[in-house]
């Protein structure tokens, strides 16, 4: 069996180091990858070539500073994440966290749904 875990893993070190044809040797032919916002979903794309073509625009737009993993947990072809990018804009260092859900399938990654963390909502709503 698959450790989905491990796969995961090798994509966000790819990921990190802006290697996007290592983070594409992880995702299905068919990959698709979701962003939810309050106003609803929005597809960012669905297939590995339209995977490519938006991490080339990420890394191209943004000033990319680090990122890290804060959990991961597998349930089966299920995988659970909580990811942190900081970017610079302009002077300014900007953290963005989400919550990503992963389904796996044929030892890859096959979709991708990811819930921006709005970390001010949080504090209002406590």
């Amino acid at each position: 069996m698959t450790d989905y875990k491990e796969v995961y893993l090798a994509s966000t070190r790819a990921y990190q180091e802006r290697d996007i044809d290592a983070m594409m040797e992880h995702v299905t032919e068919d990959f698709s990858w979701y962003n939810i916002m309050p106003d609803g979903p929005s597809l960012l794309a669905d297939s590995k070539e339209q995977a490519r073509a938006g991490m080339k625009g990420v890394f191209e737009n943004l000033d990319y500073v680090s990122g890290h993993v804060e959990f991961v947990k597998t349930f089966g072809d299920m995988l659970v994440a909580v990811e942190t990018d900081t970017v610079r804009q302009g002077e300014q260092e900007i953290t963005m966290r989400r919550m990503s859900v992963y389904e796996c399938s044929d030892g890859k990654l096959h979709r991708c749904w990811s819930f921006p963390i709005n970390e001010d909502e949080q504090a209002e709503n406590s």
